[in-house]
């Protein structure tokens, strides 16, 4: 049997790893974890424990150390939804937790809107039941058009931070809250800052949702829930190890320590030295192909709405007559070693310095120059 020691990637898979300058998408592996994190999944995994007692005990941990009032562990950002969706229509009365996906006998709308292209998390929802009444468009959270859709079968109103604002929150939080109705905000990769994992509570949402293998650099199969008491609760008859809906939606004792690990990390890293040093990673870049005739490279924080404002980023233009284009240039990078993995907005390459590791500016900055001016 080959290794699993050094490159079980490439060495048992024949799969190539790369430097990840493009983010920590769940389609490029998340995030890299911290040795603390592994090391205390390893630890995790020689023995045996009770699972319900584990997921109990490492929410009142988590929501110790965070200062909120509840938290529980998902089975990543999106299957936190689900489950924060089933909260919303069962609460805590176990036959409605037994029933669904069947919800004839009470609330099940989800007003939510088409802002948001993931439609994994409009198919989540309705996985456990849940009707959607979508409005908006992709252009407009129709923050008006979500108010005037509340009606009495309206389960929870669901809104993804990021393509809708703090202000978008407080209002409808507002409106839903004069109706009864929860609001459920979907912030996966809405870290840093860490500020987020309150404040949106504090606007008055009533269940958070954040991924544990971005920012958070947890395991990627798992997700953090934050908010009320009795939702939490809630989620947590619906989900894993129960025999509910979400038992599927499994998070390994590993993985539960391994979030607590990282999030406690998290905590204590110093926030504002970290976005210092990931702006001086870009700038050193941004220097490098600014030296290149016919490249332009800037340091910001525009691009996608839902990346998180508090993270610059790197955007590299090309004046319009020269080649090559940005894709065959992250095509390049990608296919050649080291393999670097980069995105394209329009025709801008964006460089996203949240997850390269000590050492990759730079061969990101040399690698970048050499395929241009080769090009």
């Amino acid at each position: 049997m080959g290794s699993f020691n050094d490159d079980p990637y490439r060495e048992l898979l024949g799969l190539r790893p790369f430097i990840n300058a493009s983010g920590n998408s769940t389609t490029l592996g998340g995030s890299v974890m911290p040795g603390e994190v592994v090391e205390a999944m390893a630890a995790a995994a020689r023995s045996f424990i009770d699972l319900n007692a584990l997921h109990e005990r490492a929410g009142e941990k988590l929501a110790e150390m965070i200062g909120v009032e509840a938290a529980f562990i998902s089975c990543g950002a999106s299957s936190g939804v689900a489950m924060c969706a089933a909260a919303c229509m069962t609460g805590g009365d176990p036959e409605r937790v037994a029933g669904l996906p069947h919800t004839d006998a009470f609330p099940d709308e989800f007003v939510i809107s088409l802002i948001d292209p993931h439609v994994f998390v409009h198919q989540g929802i309705e996985s456990v039941g849940g009707k959607l009444v979508k409005v908006g468009s992709r252009t407009d959270a129709g923050n008006a058009d979500m108010v005037a859709a509340i009606g009495p079968r309206t389960a929870a109103v669901v809104l993804f931070y990021g393509l809708q604002s703090k202000q978008d929150l407080a209002e409808l939080a507002s409106a839903a809250s004069e109706r009864g109705v929860p609001v459920i905000v979907d912030a996966a990769a809405q870290l840093p800052p860490r500020s987020n994992l309150t404040s949106l509570l504090d606007l008055g949402a009533s269940l958070v949702v954040f991924s544990g293998g971005k920012a958070i650099r947890g395991p990627q199969s798992t997700g953090l829930v934050l908010g009320r008491a009795d939702l939490v609760q809630a989620v947590r008859l619906n989900a894993n190890p129960f025999t509910a809906i979400g038992r599927g939606m499994k998070v390994g004792k590993e993985e539960i320590v391994g979030l607590l690990a990282a999030v406690e990390l998290f905590l204590s890293t110093d926030e504002e030295e970290e976005l210092a040093r990931w702006r001086q990673d870009l700038e050193g870049i941004a220097a490098v192909l600014n030296a290149i005739d016919g490249i332009h490279a800037e340091v910001g924080s525009k691009g996608h709405a839902a990346a998180p404002a508090a993270v610059a980023r790197g955007y590299v233009t090309f004046d319009p007559d020269r080649t090559p284009a940005a894709a065959s240039i992250i095509d390049e990078l990608l296919a050649g070693e080291p393999s670097i993995a980069l995105r394209a907005d329009g025709d801008a390459i964006v460089i996203d310095p949240m997850t390269m590791l000590p050492g990759d500016a730079e061969v990101v900055a040399r690698r970048m120059a050499e395929v241009v001016v080769g090009g």
